[in-house]
């Protein structure tokens, strides 16, 4: 049977205390070197992890607000749109309900049961079916002109929370940039509020929640 392989270990745990060393500031006699120096170095470099973080945050919800903004616009344009093809048809409506009265007014004053009269009556009859069948178009027009309203409604009002994100977060970026050139830890810890604050304004987007308050 082959003997094991051994590790040499105690390289291994030179190696390691070295690291630590070179991490923590201490020398072999377990006193720390620039300590407080490589703390702020550490403290800054994770801010800077954060912001980067946080500008990806940004850049969704920017990109997921364009999109809405968009969307509603599109939706308002459509709603315009069907309204005023509902105007037309509505128009055109009243013109077919005049013209029907000309003919029944017209038909009263001609002999009963004279060709003229039988069609000017087959004429009323005509418009009224032909009335009915623009109504019907004009009522599912301004139906789509309501929907295209409460689709607008709904994209602006998602719109405005991906935008409260974005907001979030460049607060929060701008407190971080701050608080690495000053060292300040109370003005981190805002940024590190704004930005969460930010991050759950995003998730809440995506669930299609909305802001309690006009932003």
């Amino acid at each position: 049977m082959p003997d094991e392989i051994e590790v040499p270990l105690e390289h291994a745990h030179e190696h390691i205390a070295k690291a630590h060393e070179e991490l923590h500031g201490e020398g072999k006699d377990g006193e720390k070197k620039d300590g407080g120096k490589k703390e702020k170095d550490g403290w800054t470099r994770f801010i800077a992890v954060v912001t980067a973080l946080l500008a990806v945050v940004a850049a969704i919800g920017a990109l997921r607000s364009g999109v809405l903004v968009n969307g509603a616009l599109i939706a308002k344009n459509d709603e315009i749109s069907h309204r005023t093809q509902a105007t037309d048809q509505w128009n055109f409506y009243q013109a077919k309900s005049i013209k029907g009265v000309v003919y029944q007014a017209t038909s009263a004053l001609l002999p009963p049961g004279s060709p003229p009269a039988a069609q000017s009556r087959a004429t009323v009859a005509r418009y009224g079916h032909e009335q009915e069948e623009i109504k019907a178009k004009a009522e599912s027009l301004e139906k789509q002109a309501e929907e295209n309203d409460h689709e607008a409604d709904r994209d602006m009002g998602r719109h405005h929370i991906f935008a409260f994100s974005v907001s979030l977060c460049q607060i929060a970026i701008a407190l971080s940039a701050v608080a690495a050139l000053t060292r300040n830890r109370p003005v981190w810890f805002f940024g590190l509020a704004a930005g969460l604050g930010g991050i759950l304004a995003l998730l809440g987007g995506f669930l299609g929640l909305h802001l309690p308050f006009e932003f």
